[in-house]
Protein backbone atom coordinates (compact mmCIF):
# COMPACT_ATOMS: atom_id res chain seq x y z
CA UNK A 1 0.00 0.00 0.00
CA UNK A 2 1.21 3.54 -0.85
CA UNK A 3 0.95 6.00 2.31
CA UNK A 4 2.39 10.31 1.60
CA UNK A 5 5.08 10.11 4.17
CA UNK A 6 7.19 12.89 5.29
CA UNK A 7 10.95 12.57 4.71
CA UNK A 8 13.83 14.83 5.64
CA UNK A 9 16.31 16.32 2.68
CA UNK A 10 18.30 18.82 4.19
CA UNK A 11 18.80 19.73 7.33
CA UNK A 12 15.18 20.99 8.69
CA UNK A 13 13.47 20.17 5.64
CA UNK A 14 11.09 18.35 5.17
CA UNK A 15 8.62 16.95 2.37
CA UNK A 16 5.99 14.28 2.11
CA UNK A 17 6.15 11.46 -0.79
CA UNK A 18 4.15 8.58 -1.46
CA UNK A 19 5.96 6.12 -0.63
CA UNK A 20 5.40 2.21 0.23
CA UNK A 21 6.78 1.07 3.70
CA UNK A 22 10.20 0.08 3.59
CA UNK A 23 11.37 1.76 -0.01
CA UNK A 24 14.52 4.00 0.02
CA UNK A 25 13.95 7.71 -0.65
CA UNK A 26 17.41 8.13 -2.44
CA UNK A 27 14.96 9.69 -5.40
CA UNK A 28 13.71 12.72 -3.52
CA UNK A 29 16.89 13.63 -1.91
CA UNK A 30 18.07 13.02 -5.91
CA UNK A 31 15.50 15.79 -6.99
CA UNK A 32 16.04 18.41 -3.86
CA UNK A 33 19.78 18.24 -5.43
CA UNK A 34 18.82 18.98 -8.55
CA UNK A 35 16.76 21.72 -7.96
CA UNK A 36 17.51 23.32 -4.83
CA UNK A 37 21.65 23.12 -4.92
CA UNK A 38 22.45 23.05 -8.07
CA UNK A 39 19.55 25.47 -8.89
CA UNK A 40 18.80 23.41 -12.56
CA UNK A 41 16.15 25.10 -13.62
CA UNK A 42 18.37 29.00 -13.94
CA UNK A 43 20.58 28.11 -15.96
CA UNK A 44 21.88 28.91 -19.36
CA UNK A 45 20.33 32.51 -19.04
CA UNK A 46 17.05 31.67 -17.57
CA UNK A 47 15.53 33.97 -15.20
CA UNK A 48 12.87 34.75 -13.07
CA UNK A 49 11.57 37.34 -10.84
CA UNK A 50 8.52 37.93 -8.10
CA UNK A 51 5.94 39.02 -10.85
CA UNK A 52 6.72 36.05 -12.74
CA UNK A 53 3.73 33.41 -14.16
CA UNK A 54 5.04 30.05 -14.35
CA UNK A 55 3.36 26.71 -15.86
CA UNK A 56 5.20 23.28 -14.03
CA UNK A 57 4.48 20.76 -16.44
CA UNK A 58 4.97 17.07 -14.33
CA UNK A 59 5.00 18.82 -10.88
CA UNK A 60 5.63 16.08 -8.98
CA UNK A 61 5.90 16.28 -5.20
CA UNK A 62 6.27 19.57 -5.94
CA UNK A 63 9.83 20.86 -5.26
CA UNK A 64 10.12 22.77 -8.33
CA UNK A 65 7.28 24.86 -7.45
CA UNK A 66 8.37 24.82 -3.58
CA UNK A 67 12.07 26.40 -5.22
CA UNK A 68 10.16 28.86 -7.23
CA UNK A 69 8.48 30.61 -4.03
CA UNK A 70 11.31 30.10 -1.98
CA UNK A 71 13.49 31.87 -4.30
CA UNK A 72 10.57 34.37 -5.70
CA UNK A 73 7.70 35.10 -3.06
CA UNK A 74 5.06 36.60 -5.71
CA UNK A 75 5.51 34.28 -8.77
CA UNK A 76 2.41 32.45 -9.62
CA UNK A 77 2.59 28.59 -10.83
CA UNK A 78 0.18 26.77 -12.75
CA UNK A 79 1.11 22.83 -11.83
CA UNK A 80 0.45 19.97 -13.38
CA UNK A 81 0.08 16.51 -11.57
CA UNK A 82 -1.90 13.41 -12.98
CA UNK A 83 -1.04 10.74 -10.53
CA UNK A 84 -3.53 10.45 -7.55
CA UNK A 85 -0.83 9.36 -4.72
CA UNK A 86 1.44 12.15 -5.94
CA UNK A 87 -0.80 14.88 -6.67
CA UNK A 88 -1.82 14.14 -2.94
CA UNK A 89 1.79 14.74 -2.09
CA UNK A 90 2.43 17.77 -4.17
CA UNK A 91 -0.82 19.34 -2.02
CA UNK A 92 0.58 18.58 1.08
CA UNK A 93 4.09 20.16 0.17
CA UNK A 94 2.54 23.11 -0.32
CA UNK A 95 -0.11 23.43 2.04
CA UNK A 96 2.86 22.46 4.50
CA UNK A 97 5.36 24.78 3.23
CA UNK A 98 3.18 27.62 3.32
CA UNK A 99 3.30 28.38 -0.80
CA UNK A 100 0.55 31.06 -2.07
CA UNK A 101 -0.51 31.33 -5.78
CA UNK A 102 -0.04 27.58 -6.95
CA UNK A 103 -2.89 26.46 -8.97
CA UNK A 104 -2.89 22.42 -8.94
CA UNK A 105 -4.79 20.70 -11.46
CA UNK A 106 -4.92 16.81 -11.92
CA UNK A 107 -3.94 16.71 -15.43
CA UNK A 108 -1.48 15.64 -17.55
CA UNK A 109 -0.80 17.53 -20.50
CA UNK A 110 -1.15 16.46 -24.17
CA UNK A 111 -1.67 17.25 -27.58
CA UNK A 112 -5.50 16.63 -27.31
CA UNK A 113 -8.45 16.33 -24.66
CA UNK A 114 -8.78 12.26 -23.39
CA UNK A 115 -11.08 11.68 -20.48
CA UNK A 116 -9.32 8.62 -19.03
CA UNK A 117 -5.61 7.52 -20.12
CA UNK A 118 -3.67 4.83 -18.35
CA UNK A 119 -0.70 5.61 -16.77
CA UNK A 120 1.94 3.89 -14.37
CA UNK A 121 2.48 4.83 -11.03
CA UNK A 122 5.55 3.51 -9.68
CA UNK A 123 5.95 3.73 -5.94
CA UNK A 124 8.91 3.17 -4.95
CA UNK A 125 10.40 5.61 -7.92
CA UNK A 126 7.30 7.75 -8.04
CA UNK A 127 9.23 10.81 -10.39
CA UNK A 128 9.62 8.10 -13.01
CA UNK A 129 5.83 7.27 -13.15
CA UNK A 130 4.75 7.62 -17.06
CA UNK A 131 2.27 7.24 -19.55
CA UNK A 132 4.60 5.51 -21.36
CA UNK A 133 6.33 2.78 -19.62
CA UNK A 134 7.90 0.76 -22.02
CA UNK A 135 10.58 3.58 -22.02
CA UNK A 136 11.45 2.91 -18.96
CA UNK A 137 13.56 0.25 -20.05
CA UNK A 138 16.40 1.92 -21.42
CA UNK A 139 19.33 1.76 -19.63
CA UNK A 140 17.97 -1.23 -17.58
CA UNK A 141 21.11 -3.24 -17.70
CA UNK A 142 22.96 -0.62 -16.27
CA UNK A 143 21.20 -0.59 -13.08
CA UNK A 144 20.50 -4.15 -12.77
CA UNK A 145 24.31 -4.31 -12.91
CA UNK A 146 24.55 -1.69 -10.12
CA UNK A 147 21.83 -3.29 -7.81
CA UNK A 148 20.82 -6.77 -9.26
CA UNK A 149 17.11 -7.71 -11.18
CA UNK A 150 15.57 -8.58 -7.97
CA UNK A 151 16.08 -5.03 -6.79
CA UNK A 152 15.02 -3.55 -10.26
CA UNK A 153 12.16 -5.41 -10.14
CA UNK A 154 10.96 -4.44 -6.69
CA UNK A 155 11.37 -0.68 -7.34
CA UNK A 156 9.95 -0.64 -10.77
CA UNK A 157 6.84 -2.64 -9.88
CA UNK A 158 4.73 -0.46 -11.30
CA UNK A 159 0.56 0.53 -10.74
CA UNK A 160 -2.35 1.02 -13.74
CA UNK A 161 -3.50 4.44 -12.78
CA UNK A 162 -5.66 6.66 -15.20
CA UNK A 163 -5.52 10.39 -15.26
CA UNK A 164 -7.20 12.88 -17.41
CA UNK A 165 -5.20 14.53 -20.15
CA UNK A 166 -5.70 18.46 -21.16
CA UNK A 167 -4.47 20.75 -23.50
CA UNK A 168 -2.21 23.75 -22.14
CA UNK A 169 -3.89 26.22 -24.18
CA UNK A 170 -7.11 25.15 -22.67
CA UNK A 171 -5.80 25.16 -19.50
CA UNK A 172 -4.13 28.63 -19.65
CA UNK A 173 -7.53 30.10 -20.94
CA UNK A 174 -9.12 30.24 -16.92
CA UNK A 175 -5.54 30.58 -15.52
CA UNK A 176 -3.66 33.53 -17.85
CA UNK A 177 -5.72 34.19 -20.56
CA UNK A 178 -3.18 37.29 -22.06
CA UNK A 179 -0.09 38.02 -20.73
CA UNK A 180 3.41 36.45 -20.65
CA UNK A 181 4.49 32.96 -19.67
CA UNK A 182 7.66 33.79 -18.26
CA UNK A 183 8.74 30.12 -17.97
CA UNK A 184 7.01 27.18 -18.88
CA UNK A 185 8.81 23.90 -17.47
CA UNK A 186 8.39 20.45 -18.10
CA UNK A 187 9.49 17.00 -16.86
CA UNK A 188 6.90 14.45 -18.28
CA UNK A 189 8.55 11.41 -18.78
CA UNK A 190 7.98 11.02 -22.27
CA UNK A 191 5.04 12.89 -23.02
CA UNK A 192 6.87 16.54 -24.10
CA UNK A 193 6.31 16.51 -27.32
CA UNK A 194 2.58 16.35 -26.64
CA UNK A 195 2.76 19.00 -24.16
CA UNK A 196 4.41 21.09 -26.39
CA UNK A 197 1.87 20.15 -29.52
CA UNK A 198 -1.02 21.20 -27.18
CA UNK A 199 -0.18 24.76 -27.55
CA UNK A 200 -1.31 27.39 -30.15
CA UNK A 201 0.46 29.06 -31.88
CA UNK A 202 -0.90 32.59 -30.37
CA UNK A 203 -0.03 31.23 -26.92
CA UNK A 204 3.67 30.15 -27.85
CA UNK A 205 4.23 33.71 -28.50
CA UNK A 206 3.22 34.49 -25.30
CA UNK A 207 6.02 32.22 -23.33
CA UNK A 208 9.41 33.72 -22.75
CA UNK A 209 11.52 30.61 -21.53
CA UNK A 210 11.52 27.04 -21.49
CA UNK A 211 13.36 24.27 -19.55
CA UNK A 212 12.38 20.67 -20.89
CA UNK A 213 14.32 17.33 -19.43
CA UNK A 214 14.08 15.03 -22.75
CA UNK A 215 15.02 11.68 -22.83
CA UNK A 216 16.57 11.12 -26.20
CA UNK A 217 14.86 8.27 -27.82
CA UNK A 218 13.52 8.10 -31.64
CA UNK A 219 15.08 11.24 -32.36
CA UNK A 220 12.88 13.18 -29.12
CA UNK A 221 15.76 16.01 -28.32
CA UNK A 222 16.01 16.77 -31.87
CA UNK A 223 12.11 17.02 -32.34
CA UNK A 224 12.43 19.20 -29.22
CA UNK A 225 15.12 21.46 -30.53
CA UNK A 226 13.42 22.14 -33.52
CA UNK A 227 10.05 23.29 -32.33
CA UNK A 228 12.01 25.81 -29.86
CA UNK A 229 13.73 26.92 -32.96
CA UNK A 230 10.71 27.53 -34.70
CA UNK A 231 8.75 29.29 -32.25
CA UNK A 232 11.79 31.58 -32.02
CA UNK A 233 13.78 30.63 -29.05
CA UNK A 234 17.63 30.46 -28.41
CA UNK A 235 18.42 26.91 -27.59
CA UNK A 236 20.86 25.43 -25.29
CA UNK A 237 21.18 21.81 -24.65
CA UNK A 238 23.46 19.82 -22.32
CA UNK A 239 23.36 16.13 -20.94
CA UNK A 240 21.34 15.90 -17.84
CA UNK A 241 23.71 15.86 -14.85
CA UNK A 242 24.32 12.79 -12.24
CA UNK A 243 22.75 10.28 -14.92
CA UNK A 244 24.83 7.67 -16.62
CA UNK A 245 24.82 8.78 -20.54
CA UNK A 246 23.37 5.29 -21.45
CA UNK A 247 20.57 6.89 -19.95
CA UNK A 248 20.30 9.74 -22.71
CA UNK A 249 18.31 12.54 -20.80
CA UNK A 250 19.28 16.00 -21.49
CA UNK A 251 17.75 19.01 -20.16
CA UNK A 252 17.05 22.09 -22.93
CA UNK A 253 16.87 25.57 -22.26
CA UNK A 254 15.42 27.97 -24.23
CA UNK A 255 14.87 31.39 -24.29
CA UNK A 256 13.54 34.52 -26.33
CA UNK A 257 15.93 37.78 -26.25
CA UNK A 258 15.08 40.25 -23.94
CA UNK A 259 14.74 43.12 -26.52
CA UNK A 260 14.37 43.54 -30.20
CA UNK A 261 12.22 40.21 -30.76
CA UNK A 262 12.68 36.80 -30.57
CA UNK A 263 15.99 34.97 -30.46
CA UNK A 264 16.65 32.79 -34.20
Amino acid sequence: MTDIRSVQVADGVFVFVPQTEGALFSEVDFIYNEIFVERTYLKHGIELSDSSRIVDAGANVGLFSLFVKQEFPGARILAFEPIPAIHQALLENLDSHGAKDVEVVRSALGSRHEERVRFTFYPALPGNSTRYPEQKKVGQELTIEQIGQEAVDAIMAGVEVEAEVNRLSDMLRGWAPEGDIDLLKIDVEGAELEVMRGLDPADWQRVRQVVVEVQDLDGRLAEVRDILTAQGFAVTVESAANLPEVYRYSMVYARREAEGGTAG
